[in-house]
């Protein structure tokens, strides 16, 4: 069957990408192995791949350094290389050359060690792509995913896996639960089995809706608030599978989810108040006649349903109780909106889609919002506009300054205090922002204090911005660890030259900081040049710089701790 499987999965391919991707330069076998790159692609992001939200190329040609497509999703900080092999006749499997060949692309591509020697690029991606894989990477929770996608029918043997193993040891080495880097086989047998898409099980929901509406027009919708308890069990039956037609699933770790136990434990029958709510889709919302002659309850069933927006909230919801939380769910509600989109409706599939989309771009209020509440926050506001500086408090505020140079935010004034404090807390700008405004358990307080003025809020923010500058420029005249080392060592750098500075020159009136200032591009550098020299060999730029001990380690190799 193996041959007809492979022509199977050709006249897939043909039907579905030919008029875009085919090149005709090029022969059927080699056109065909690039078209199995991006069908990995789509068959991993979905609809993302396709929609415009995603930025896919095929980069298959001389120099691509074994990776035939990338794909960037920038909602979810994920990063997709694919390798593609086209068998023909579907016997075989990988060989281990064209598997290192892959190893040694992502690692060019993601500035991993040095270039072998002849190498003289990272592939033969355009400079957007890499640019939008550098942006994902450097984002907290940052994820990569490697695909290596053939017809032939054999599993990969132990040798052949061996370098992919090691360097998902190497990405992965950060020190917690947090992996960033996956890797998948998509045989034979695996393609043909995706090309007839499974019919997901039906998922029927029932739900006890508290002072609910509805709506008729112009999509038949019901609304209320339901138990977390249920809610917690709806994950509890069903998992992950509740998410199937989610833009995402769930976010380990994330602020958003940690914040939710957290109301859940301490404060239940605030969770009503706090939480957004979930959006459920169904293709047909049941009554019950129980409860119909009024509005304060009535019991539903939602057929075919699948959660489209509030993943998080329903799967942490599912942890709280597996946590042993049921009396505290018990005390908390939560807002469902279920809307009914019947698969007769017209354009149903494509309504479907884009409340699934909208319904996932809304605005989310952070710790950082928060700030603005903060008194010491205009007290620095009012200081800095005396310096001539316009400090902009509240997320995608628009500066009245026209000089970029004279407006600060205060995500970048966090930064720069956290570089100017501690290697600790400059570990922590370049591992997860937001922590930097966690009253609660994060540096907040020690950075934004009544010690602290506007004249050192805007000379670290310059500081870090030169840094900035002088490391972007580094990096692109460079590949390899020295390139790699610039891009995510750059709050590291940026901490060793305020340090040198030292906090109070950087408070002082009388100090001639744009003395100081014109050394900074050339300290940052010679910084730079002494963190390569020692960083450690097979270690990825990534992973060592958003950890505190092994940051240490390394200044202290270099010497300069």
């Amino acid at each position: 069957m193996s041959l007809l499987h492979v022509r199977q999965i050709e006249t897939h391919l043909r039907d579905s990408y030919d008029q875009a991707d085919w090149d005709p330069t090029l022969d059927d076998l080699h056109n065909l192995s690039r078209l199995l790159a991006r069908f990995a692609i789509d068959l991993n992001l979905g609809e993302r791949a396709q929609d415009g939200s995603s930025l896919v190329e095929i980069t298959d040609a001389p120099g691509d350094r074994g990776i035939d497509a990338i794909a960037v999703d920038p909602v979810a900080s994920l990063v997709v290389v694919a390798q593609s092999k086209w068998r023909d006749d579907g016997s075989g499997s990988v060989d281990l050359g064209s598997v290192l060949k892959f190893v040694d692309g992502v690692r060019a591509l993601l500035d991993l060690g040095e270039p072998a020697a002849g190498d003289g690029d990272n592939g033969s991606s355009s400079d957007a792509t890499k640019a939008a894989v550098r942006a994902a990477m450097q984002k907290p929770g940052g994820r990569l995913r490697m695909l290596l996608a053939t017809t032939a029918a054999n599993e990969l043997s132990e040798e052949v896996k061996a370098p992919i193993d090691g360097l998902l040891r190497v990405l992965n080495d950060v020190g917690d639960d947090n992996q960033i880097a996956e890797f998948n086989y998509l045989g034979q047998s695996v393609l043909f089995n995706s090309l007839a898409e499974p019919t997901r099980a039906a998922i029927d929901l029932d739900l006890q809706l508290l002072d609910w509406g509805k709506t008729v027009e112009p999509v038949p919708a019901f609304y209320g608030r339901t138990s977390a308890l249920a809610i917690a069990k709806w994950f509890e039956a069903h998992g992950s599978s509740l998410f199937a037609d989610n833009i995402r699933v769930v976010l380990p770790k994330s602020e958003i989810n940690e914040g939710i136990m957290k109301t859940i434990r301490d404060e239940p029958t605030q969770f009503w108040y706090y939480n957004n709510g979930i959006t459920v889709l169904s293709s047909s919302v049941e009554r019950s006649l129980a409860g119909a002659a009024n509005r304060d309850a009535a019991f539903f069933k939602a057929r075919e349903a699948s959660v489209v927006n509030g993943a998080q909230t329903v799967s942490t919801l599912g942890r709280a109780l597996a946590d042993g939380l049921e009396k505290e769910l018990e005390q908390a509600y939560v807002s469902v909106r279920c809307i009914e989109v019947s698969p007769e409706a017209p354009d149903a599939s494509d309504l479907a889609r884009r409340i699934t989309r909208y319904a996932n771009t809304q605005n989310v209020v952070s710790s950082q919002d928060f700030v603005f509440l903060d008194e010491e926050q205009h007290r620095l506001a009012k200081e800095l506009r005396l310096l001539g500086f316009e400090y902009l408090l509240r997320s995608g505020e628009v500066p009245t300054l026209r000089n970029p140079d004279k407006v600060i935010d205060v995500r970048a004034a966090a930064v720069a205090l956290a570089c100017a404090s501690s290697l600790a807390n400059a570990v922590i700008a370049k591992r997860e922002v937001s922590r930097l405004f966690d009253r609660e358990a994060g540096p907040y307080s020690a950075l934004f204090n009544s010690s602290v003025n506007g004249l050192l809020v805007h000379r670290a923010v310059d500081v870090v911005r030169a840094v900035d500058a002088a490391l972007d420029l580094e990096s692109e005249l460079n590949q390899g660890t020295r390139s790699g080392v610039a891009v995510h060592g750059n709050r590291v750098i940026a901490h060793l030259l305020l340090s040198n500075l030292g906090k109070d020159n950087l408070l002082d009136h009388n100090f001639d900081f744009d003395d100081a200032m014109k050394s900074t591009a050339d300290d940052a550098v010679k910084r730079l040049d002494a963190l390569a020299r020692v960083f450690p060999p097979n270690s990825y730029p990534g992973n060592v710089f958003k950890n505190h001990q092994r940051c240490s380690e390394l200044l202290a190799d270099a010497g300069i701790a």
